[in-house]
């Protein structure tokens, strides 16, 4: 007889996730994904009145002996933004072993995927940071690159004040960090070493009149058709560098150029590898552009259905009874 299903909440997801644990584990699937050159999918999209219902293709990664789909519902004006499920199956059976709340994953997963290429892109310098968009994915990805590299100024921009203000307040925790909240996008950015974005855009407001020379940017809004966040003008004077060059073109930020080869420089698996280089100049601007790929979600989903199990978290279901 099968194991019964586990279900997890997200308080139980966040529970059972370190999220330095996880770094190694995605770099390597990074590293494996750039190797193996394997045939991307897009997610599967349906626009709502209120927002936007996504369907992920197929999570798979070698080492880990599961898969996972995960389906969304992305409600900007809704808090929190993201609610969903994502199922992991034992790769061998076919099992269903778990269905978990995604929305702490897919932040998660995102915001370690960026602050990790940020760390690797941006000049070994740099410790000025803005943020263009202050919600919970911005949080978590400035939490995560000050653990990988010492920063000294965050400046905080968001259409809604109090998004920046809640975040200003939270950040007093950290002793000798110089937190400001700006009213001006330019002014945020014009003398930041790291900008990253995470808005829900559907057109560019970043400009290369608006960044000095040096700097590194990683847009993790422009992850679908229609979101933008940088300009073209921008894109064409930087290095790009993606999670996956067929999605970046197809999909993500570079879906509207017309030789995006010229700028794309390489994957992060690449980099991350040595095979290609990251930043070769110190007046170079950098981008990163993620488009999301779902062996992250996986990576994550199986650390945390691992943890559970071990420590009888969560509650268990029989599927087909």
């Amino acid at each position: 007889m099968s194991s019964p299903v586990l279900l997890l909440s997200r308080s139980e997801v966040i529970k059972n996730l370190d999220p330095r644990a996880l770094v190694a584990g995605l770099a390597e699937a990074f590293q494996i994904h750039a190797e193996r050159r394997e045939v991307s999918v897009a997610a599967c999209e349906y626009a709502t009145a209120t927002g936007l219902l996504t369907a992920s293709s197929l999570g798979r990664m070698e080492g880990v002996p599961a898969y996972c789909l995960k389906i969304e519902c992305r409600v900007p004006a809704r808090n929190p933004s993201i609610s969903g499920l994502l199922h992991l199956y034992d790769s061998k059976s076919g099992s269903l072993l778990a269905v978990m709340e995604s929305s702490h994953i897919t932040s998660l997963g995102s915001a370690l995927t960026g602050a990790l290429a940020t760390d690797l892109l941006a000049g070994p310098e740099a410790d000025s940071v803005a943020l263009v968009g202050n919600g919970n994915q911005a949080w978590l990805g400035l939490r995560f690159l000050m653990e990988m590299r010492a920063i000294e100024r965050v400046t905080l921009f968001d259409l809604n004040r109090r998004k920046s203000l809640r975040m200003a307040e939270r950040l007093k925790k950290y002793e000798g960090l110089e937190v400001r909240v700006s009213d001006s996008l330019t002014e945020a950015v014009c003398q930041a070493d790291i900008i990253c974005c995470s808005t829900w855009s559907n057109r560019p407001f970043l400009f290369s009149e608006m960044v000095k020379p040096g700097t590194h940017i990683s847009t993790l809004g422009s992850d679908g058709p229609g979101k933008k966040e940088l300009s073209q003008e921008l894109l064409e004077s930087s290095s790009f560098f993606c999670d996956d060059r067929d999605l970046a073109v197809l999909v993500g930020a570079l879906s509207e150029m017309r030789e995006p080869g010229r700028v794309l420089k390489a994957e992060l698996g690449e980099v991350l590898a040595g095979t290609r280089p990251g930043r070769t100049t110190s007046e170079e601007i950098t981008v990163y552009g993620a488009v999301g790929l779902p062996f992250v979600d996986l990576v994550a989903a199986w650390e945390a259905y691992r943890r559970a199990r071990k420590k009888g978290a969560g509650r268990g279901f029989e599927a087909l009874s």
